[in-house]
This record gives structure tokens, sequence and C-alpha cells, in this order.
């Protein structure tokens, strides 16, 4: 069954959302108008339950073992929202593009952006060869897979509370740090601070600052990885929220450096008088957030 049919009713009127009996299969490519960017949807092994179009994102159900492909022809940056998938995401010098593989049956999100992402060329005389180096990032997850016993670990320091008192705080947030490199969420983070300190938990802001240890790149926006993930906590741990909620809120922060995290970057550098206010996460702002 062909998609285009219901695609349209969702261009047309925005708010409304396909959503069939049975599922269909994408067999040629659609193009959406959301908040005024140009996306091509494509995939010929799609199989959509239903299409949402919002005002400003849109949505959609995938099978489990399908993929889609979304298409910005003027290079706009998008954030997805998912994980039940594994997302790809390239940019050159003519589109920036989402390639997404549904691993089970769940709701996908795509908010497109007026900022246009950041491509590097590879200098190839064949054209087409340009994409951001940063995209292979996604492919964190895998490790994260094979060590969830690490998190695990921290247990041992929890049994006398005594010996939190032999650590200095530098050795907590080492710690602590580690434990963030290997993916572990902020609950796990929680429960070994709160053994190395002896305190009864600790707040977000203080897990986040533990996690400010493995800043060590530049981001800005089009960025990927767990470092973005570990500044979005920071900025929400700190008065600078990312959403009230959905995508980049507390306890749904993201490895993709948007629109959104930008904009809470640039009230935080304003905040702290770091120059220029350009929402990029340079050697000033990581210094400001390390002394935090």
């Amino acid at each position: 069954m062909i998609a285009r049919a219901g695609i349209l009713v969702a261009l047309f009127a925005p708010s409304l959302a396909l959503a069939g009996a049975s599922d269909v299969t994408l067999t040629t490519d659609t193009i959406l108008s959301v908040g005024g960017v140009t996306l091509n949807v494509s995939g010929s092994s799609a199989t959509v339950a239903s299409i949402t179009v919002n005002a400003t994102n849109f949505s959609f159900d995938l099978e489990s073992g399908s993929s889609i492909q979304i298409t910005a022809p003027s290079r706009n940056v998008m954030d997805v929202s998912s994980l039940t998938g594994n997302t790809t995401f390239t940019c050159d010098n003519s589109s920036s593009v989402i390639k997404y593989v549904g691993t089970a049956v769940g709701t996908v999100t795509v908010t497109p952006s007026s900022d246009l992402c950041a491509s590097s060329s590879s200098g190839g005389g064949g054209g087409g060869g340009s994409h951001t180096t940063t995209p292979a990032t996604p492919a964190t997850p895998a490790a994260t897979t094979t060590t969830p016993a690490t998190p695990a670990t921290p247990a041992t320091p929890a049994t006398p509370a005594s010996s939190s008192s032999r650590l200095s705080a530098e050795q907590i947030n080492a710690i602590l740090g580690v434990l963030s490199s290997f993916g572990a969420d902020s609950a796990v983070i929680a429960k070994v601070q709160a053994a190395l300190t002896g305190a009864g938990g600790p707040t977000t802001g203080s897990v986040t600052s533990a996690a400010v240890a493995v800043f060590k790149s530049d981001l800005e926006v089009g960025s990927l990885g767990e470092e973005v993930k570990a500044l979005q906590q920071f900025l929400n741990g700190h008065g600078y929220q990312i959403s009230a909620s959905g995508p980049g809120s507390p306890g749904n922060e993201t490895t993709m450096f948007g629109s959104l995290t930008k904009a809470a970057l640039m009230k935080y550098q304003k905040a702290k008088g770091i120059t220029p206010v350009a929402g990029y996460f340079g050697p000033k702002t990581r210094a400001a957030v390390s002394a935090e």
C-alpha cells in the first residue's frame, strides 16, 4: 500500500495525523513542510503504522526492523527523540540526512530547526563526499551493551560510611566521571555519590557536576554524543532548562546538540559573562562549567 495520499492530508493540515487500520509501506519519496522546513521522507523498507505532522515537528510509528530516511535539502539540523532504534546523522554541502532503523515498535519524533548543520569536505573530486565526522558517535550504545555490569562496581564503597571520609572531592568526581563515561544513568550516579559522601542523596546539579569531568571536546549545533547529553544534564541542573517537557527536559536529555541546547547554553554564557554569547561550547565555557 502506498502512503502517498495520507501524507498529503498531513501536509496540508499539519494538526492532522495519518493512521490507518493497518500498516503502510513507503514506496515513493514524500515531501513534508514542518515549521517552514522542507523534509523529504523515504524508505523502501519503512513499514509505518502512523505519521503525525504538527506545527514544529512530526512523529511516526515504525515497525521493528524497518528503516526510514529524512532529508533536509537546506541542511537544517534535525533533532530525533527515540529510545527504540539506531540513528545516523550526516551533513554535507547539499543536505542533512537522518537514517533511522527501528529495533522495536515505538514512536519517533523529528524536530527540524532553522539552524544549519556544520559540514566538512573530504576533498574528493567526484562530489558528494562531504560529511561530518561526528555522526559516528551514535555507535556508542553498542559499547554500553558490552559493559552493563560496570555500574555495579561502585557497590563496594557503599559498605563503610567511614571509608568515604578518606576520599577527596577530586577522587569522588573521578569515580563518578568514569561511571558517566560508561553510560551510567543519573540514578546510578546519584546512589554512588551518596555512598561515597555519606549523604542522603545528591541534587540534580551535583550529579551533573560529576559528569563534567568527561567534557573534552568543543560542542556546537549538530554535535552528537554522550558529552552533549552531559552538557544538557548540567544546564538542566543549574537552572538553564533545555525544555520543560519531551526531548531535552530533565530526565529526558538527548545526545544531539540542537537549537534548544544552544539557546539554554547562551543563557548560561550571558549569566556568567562569557563572550561571545554564541551558544558554542568552547574552552571558555568548559572552564566555567568545570569551576561550578
